[in-house]
């Protein structure tokens, strides 16, 4: 791995290392608030630096291509996105960020002009960590966003709409907006595995066969707020004590298939008052499975258990299965192979902007290992000669394509 395009990735992670930096310990920029403008707009600089011809779409989207003439000319995507769940780890999003621009300045500065053209892109938003909804930059970018989505509000009440305006408005002071949509002929992600697969099997690269489908829910039990203390136990219609109730059933159904995996991971208690019996409580159902009929089954399951009560269920993600291009996997195989490295076909448990790509354009992944398989979470770590290794793979990969 040439060691100036490392030391570039190590440098550009090591800025980046401030930017959304929360105590007690990780990161968080979620979409569009003030530390995931700054992480554009350093990214903007960043790309500039290389050379790069940067300019941004109405979602916040930020790109960098190795031309400023792009017209109407397919082009070949890479990156990732630059928001955070909530005290998260560095390398999820940022590292295929940062990668592509340094392997697309790389190669622009050694090579020059590329065939067709490579476009790195930093998408605005990938986790749904502000709003309840996720992918809306990778689905603006290809034109598969649901609008509805501009009325969703954060916990502090903004909608989805007001919030984008403002943030846009604010990167457009610098970054010229483009309202053409590109035309990708071929996507490539790289990314941190954010599993124990790789590390486990001392594979130094994993070629990403298919990407497991996901569904959100949020699930709304309904009982009476009233007195703690005035409330004979046998007159309480007690929310909480419903949804602990749905929620071990949940448990116990969704135990029963084999190979899926789900969380409940959010809980909110309406009014949350020590002395008042909850009204209404909020939580959470993250499911993921390869098998889009096993989801179906789970939800299915998931309704049984909670018809003929006060409940309502809202599913605020459903995404498809995907499975990786063919000729991409063999040439991301190839260059791995090429530079000496140790590789494996893997699957995704985690979603990805190339799972929403990959529906409508030929998409390639690769993933670099996760040290313990840790992520989400402040202790997230990867190696440098993995993240070297990721970006000489990336590199390799663009050059045969648009070379």
């Amino acid at each position: 791995m040439d060691s100036v395009k490392s030391d570039s990735l190590l440098s550009l992670l090591n800025t980046f290392s401030e930017i959304g930096k929360v105590q007690p310990a990780g990161f968080t920029r979620k979409v569009y608030d003030d530390q995931w403008i700054r992480g554009q707009l350093e990214y903007a600089d960043a790309a500039k630096r290389f050379g790069l011809n940067v300019f941004m779409d109405q979602m916040g989207n930020v790109f960098a291509a190795n031309t400023a003439d792009l017209n109407d000319q397919a082009v070949i995507l890479t990156g990732s996105h630059m928001d955070t769940v909530e005290h998260g780890g560095l390398y999820d999003g940022l590292y295929g960020d940062l990668a592509s621009l340094v392997a697309i300045g790389d190669l622009f500065t050694t090579m020059g002009s590329s065939t067709v053209p490579l476009v790195a892109v930093s998408f605005s938003e990938e986790e749904g960590s502000r709003f309840e909804t996720t992918f809306s930059g990778s689905k603006f970018a290809t034109d598969q966003f649901d609008r509805t989505n501009l009325a969703l509000l954060d916990e502090q009440g903004t909608d989805f709409a007001t919030a984008r305006e403002a943030a846009v408005k604010t990167l457009n002071d610098v970054i010229q907006m483009r309202s053409q949509r590109l035309h990708v002929k071929e996507y490539l992600e790289l990314h941190i595995e954010q599993g124990p697969v790789l590390e486990a099997h001392g594979v130094e690269v994993g070629v990403v066969s298919g990407i497991t489908g996901q569904m959100r829910l949020l699930i709304t039990v309904n009982g009476k707020a009233n007195h703690a203390g005035t409330t004979p136990m046998d007159m309480r219609d007690d929310a909480l004590q419903t949804a602990n109730a749905v929620m071990n059933s949940i448990y116990k159904a969704l135990h029963q298939f084999t190979d899926l995996r789900f969380t409940i991971g959010k809980l909110n208690v309406f009014p949350n008052v020590t002395n008042v019996i909850p009204g209404k409580v909020v939580f959470s159902l993250d499911m993921r499975d390869l098998d889009q009929a096993v989801l179906a089954n789970a939800l299915a399951q998931v309704r049984s258990i909670c018809a003929h009560r006060a409940i309502d269920i809202d599913i605020t993600t459903n995404v498809q299965p995907s499975r990786m291009a063919p000729e991409l996997i063999a040439t991301i195989s190839q260059s791995a192979a090429e530079l000496n490295l140790s590789q494996t076909a893997i699957s995704s448990g985690a979603g990805h902007d190339a799972q929403v790509i990959s529906y409508q354009i030929p998409t390639g992944m690769i993933f670099v290992p996760s040290v313990g398989g840790v992520s989400h979470s402040p202790r997230e770590f990867t190696k440098s000669k993995d993240l070297a290794n990721g970006l000489a793979v990336l590199s390799t990969t663009l050059k045969k394509l648009a070379y």
